[in-house]
Formats: C-alpha cells, structure tokens, sequence
C-alpha cells in the first residue's frame, strides 16, 4: 500500500483513511516513528493511553524518555 499526505505549516500529516483501517488506529492510539537511511516508518503503539497510564506508555516509548520530550506532551 503506498498513500501519499501532505505536511502542514506546523508539522503535522493526516494519516490517510486506508493506512488508519490497515493498522486499526484510532482516536487516542499512539504511533512511533523510526528514521533510517533517509527513509521513516510508522508503527502503532499496542495500547491506548489515558491518563492514569502515561508512564506505561513512555516506558514503550523509551527512545522518548526525556525531560524535554516529558515537558512537551504532558498536558496531552
């Protein structure tokens, strides 16, 4: 499957309808993204977060795990 998005003036994408379906992604779902040899990936992250349960989540976030990256998303 290859679908196409465009990047907005603040950095964000739409993940496209047919790659949301493929990986069942939904409101709430994290991704995680890896970059390679110039090419990136995206995967899902295997469980929804709420509140409660965000220092779970970045502990499968590990790559991460700063105190920037903390500062940043935590009124998310």
């Amino acid at each position: 499957m290859r679908e196409i998005s465009r990047l907005t003036s603040k950095g964000q994408i739409t993940i496209p309808k047919a790659v949301r379906e493929a990986l069942s992604l939904g409101e709430g779902d994290l991704v995680a993204f890896a970059v390679a040899d110039g090419q990136a990936t995206m995967r899902k992250i295997a469980m929804r977060v709420e509140v409660a349960d965000r220092d779970q989540a970045n502990a499968q976030l590990d790559e991460w795990g700063g105190a920037a990256d903390e500062d940043a998303y935590r009124d998310l």
